[in-house]
């Protein structure tokens, strides 16, 4: 019997490709259902208001945004094994400006959120961007951020990283991410640069690894100091001598503002990321 709902939201077919087959593999490894969201922007010309065509205008895009998104199913429907009785396509329009209000109806009773990474090369990564930071803020539940071209990961993965930096958003992510942390051959918990004066115990997470003990998980600590001018370039390489095949970590942990502003290691791990990304707030 399946429990809980992953969510996938596609935009394209190819670049979406590796994103799918993940959340179709999560969803079977969990024995729960799958949404694919199959999705299309409605866009409304600015000159329309000035014309007096405001409403032929928003129909014609709407019609458009709806025969986008079945095309999109179509393409995506191969993907799908012909005995998988778990899975829905969804096809969904996203209204303009207004499409934060659209996802948090869309994520509502979704568990699990699987999405492509934003790329600096795509036709339009601001919108990718700003679809993912909704996604985080009116979804709640955890987004595995998939780079795109990433290979399928394992049901049981080897080695699964955390970044651990004490924070509510990395615990948010850490319990959503249990079921996958518990499968996994061996979790890796990463601190980096502590800081010695906070904390409840002497060894940087210690009391994180033990959480994870008792949850089932088979956990290693790994301290690593500052060597190169960013945190995620410290993890980016971490990972990959590693071979780690996900990080769970927290997302937009300071204001909003602030992170549009300085950035933000979660943020920089976004910019081509090596490995699929698990994030909460």
């Amino acid at each position: 019997m399946s429990y809980g709902t992953v969510a996938v939201l596609a935009v394209d077919a190819l670049r979406d490709h590796g994103a799918v087959l993940i959340a179709l593999a999560l969803s079977e490894a969990e024995s729960m259902h799958l949404d694919i969201h199959c999705l299309a922007l409605e866009t409304t010309l600015p000159e329309a208001v000035f014309t007096g065509s405001v409403i032929p205008v928003i129909w014609s895009d709407h019609v458009i945004a709806m025969e986008r998104a079945a095309q999109l199913e179509k393409q995506l429907q191969p993907l799908v094994a012909p005995d998988r009785r778990n899975v829905q396509f969804c096809g969904q329009q996203l209204r303009g400006r207004g499409f934060a209000d659209n996802l948090r109806r869309i994520l509502r009773f979704a568990d699990w959120t699987v999405m492509t990474a934003p790329h600096h090369q795509s036709d339009d990564p601001a919108l990718q961007t700003a679809m993912l930071e909704a996604t985080l803020v009116a979804g709640r539940p955890p987004v595995i951020v998939v780079p795109e071209g990433c290979p399928e990961m394992p049901s049981t993965p080897n080695r699964l990283a955390v970044a651990w930096d004490g924070s509510r958003e990395a615990l948010a992510a850490i319990r959503g991410a249990l079921p996958m942390l518990r499968r996994a051959r061996l979790v890796d918990v990463v601190v980096v640069d502590p800081d010695m004066r906070h904390g409840d115990r002497s060894d940087p997470g210690g009391d994180l690894a033990l959480f994870l003990l008792r949850h089932g998980a088979q956990v290693e600590i790994n301290v690593l100091s500052r060597s190169r001018p960013k945190i995620s370039d410290v993890l980016k390489c971490h990972v990959s001598n590693t071979g780690a095949e996900a990080m769970v970590m927290g997302a937009l942990g300071h204001s909003r503002l602030r992170e549009k502003l300085f950035g933000g290691t979660a943020r920089d791990m976004l910019t081509d990321p090596p490995i699929p990304l698990i994030l909460a707030r």
